[in-house]
């Protein structure tokens, strides 16, 4: 009985040993071998959504405890907001050159800005949830604009996944604005 109790913190470090190696294995990771491309002359879009700036970064040590925190059952507009963060960060880190890394934030803020028009089917139809299909709709005009701004920049071999997160917002500005014209409400304009 004293062996089997004495084993025991034995067993819990190899547990929690296996358990990151799974997560540090299940995690996806990009390498991408070519430098930035020089960022050829595009016409600029302007969409009138302010981003929030983020208190914590994927640089900090705390991030780990946001991402947990994120992971949490949420509304729909917390979703938008994690998207926002995320889209801003992403952003920040591409600019400091860290693009695999970048690249994995802007997924995951586009995988929120999904869970956010997925969470407004909760509100049923009512006059909270046409304006927030307005503004998930602005939302994800901006998130395009700032990953269209990316896309020039990146290295060749990153702009095939960049171009598959540039479908999430795209996606549901289609869905939020004709959800809004179906309820009879204007949809903000489409300028890509």
């Amino acid at each position: 009985m004293g062996k089997r109790i004495a084993a025991l913190p034995t067993l819990f470090v190899a547990v929690l040993i296996l358990l990151i190696s799974v997560v540090r294995t299940a995690s996806v990771k990009y390498v991408f071998s070519q430098a930035p491309s020089p960022s050829p002359e595009t016409s600029t879009v302007t969409i009138n959504y302010e981003l929030p700036e983020p208190d914590v970064t994927p640089e900090d040590p705390l991030w780990p405890v946001q991402a947990l925190i994120d992971m949490g059952g949420k509304t729909a507009e917390e979703y938008l907001y994690s998207a926002d963060i995320r889209l801003v960060s992403g952003k920040q880190m591409f600019d400091k050159g860290k693009i695999e890394e970048g690249i994995l934030v802007l997924q995951k803020a586009e995988q929120y800005l999904a869970k956010a028009s997925e969470a407004t089917v909760l509100w049923g139809d009512s006059h909270e949830r046409s304006e927030f299909l307005y503004t998930l709709s602005l939302a994800s005009l901006k998130h395009r604009q700032i990953l269209e701004t990316i896309l020039p920049q990146a290295p060749e071999d990153s702009r095939a996944v960049i171009s598959k997160i540039l479908d999430t917002p795209k996606i549901i500005y289609e869905t939020s604005s004709s959800e809004l014209v179906d309820s009879g409400l204007t949809a903000p304009e489409y300028p890509f």
